[in-house]
């Protein structure tokens, strides 16, 4: 696996490489999962009949088999088309089918990124669940970071929900960096619906001794 170790921005952000097609395949292939997931969640059991949710088991059991079928990495972290935070997290990976996905581009020396959370994400009614709210965060300030140089491992995260997170509406997100302090970086974000601001966050990231690319790449 080859790292740009000299670029963290790039290393993290790779926006300026336009994806292959086979990687746009990927895409539509998560963007059919993340459909289904929905579908799936919000299928009426007491009211389907079950010869057709058999017939349903059965299609995606040979759709499975089909894509298990094909070749595969023993890690993401293997892989030179999807070594990407962006192809692979589960919060703005293009190609992970958990991720919404986030998208997201750098102004300047900060980050800007939206999304719209469908039903699979709902906490309380009509809303994004709190826990998926605050681990988007820990993502995008993860990106962030990068900003500053370097970039490391979070080691503290502080969310203040100020408003509730709506389903089926864009949700708009900025993040920057505070401060960098040695090996610590302090980075801030905050989200918005319509103007209104319905999170903030700060967190600190430590990079490891000796550079975090350094470290993937010796593992790798």
């Amino acid at each position: 696996m080859s790292i740009d170790t000299g670029d963290p921005i790039r290393s993290w952000f790779p926006q300026d490489a336009e994806p292959t097609d086979n990687q746009l395949a990927k895409h539509e292939l998560a963007d059919h999962l993340r459909a289904l997931i929905g579908d799936v969640l919000r299928l009426n059991s007491g009211a389907t009949d079950p010869e057709d949710l058999h017939e349903a088991h059965m299609l995606l059991s040979q759709a499975r088999r089909h894509i298990g079928a094909l070749p595969k990495v023993s890690s993401l972290f293997a892989s030179e088309q999807d070594f990407s935070l962006f192809e692979r997290s589960p919060f703005s990976g293009r190609g992970n089918a958990l991720a919404t996905p986030l998208q997201v581009q750098f102004v300047g020396d900060e980050m800007r990124a939206h999304t719209t959370y469908g039903d699979a994400y709902e906490g309380p009614p009509g809303t994004v669940h709190g826990g998926h709210v605050m681990a988007a965060f820990d993502d995008l300030l993860g990106v962030a970071q990068a900003a500053s140089g370097q970039a490391g491992f979070t080691g503290t995260l502080s969310v203040r929900l100020v408003a509730r997170t709506p389903l089926h509406k864009r949700i708009d997100y900025e993040a920057g960096v505070e401060s960098v302090s040695g090996r610590k970086v302090t980075a801030w974000g905050r989200s918005y619906c319509e103007g209104e601001l319905l999170a903030e966050a700060t967190g600190i990231f430590v990079v490891p001794k000796g550079g975090l690319y350094e470290m993937l790449a010796a593992e790798s």
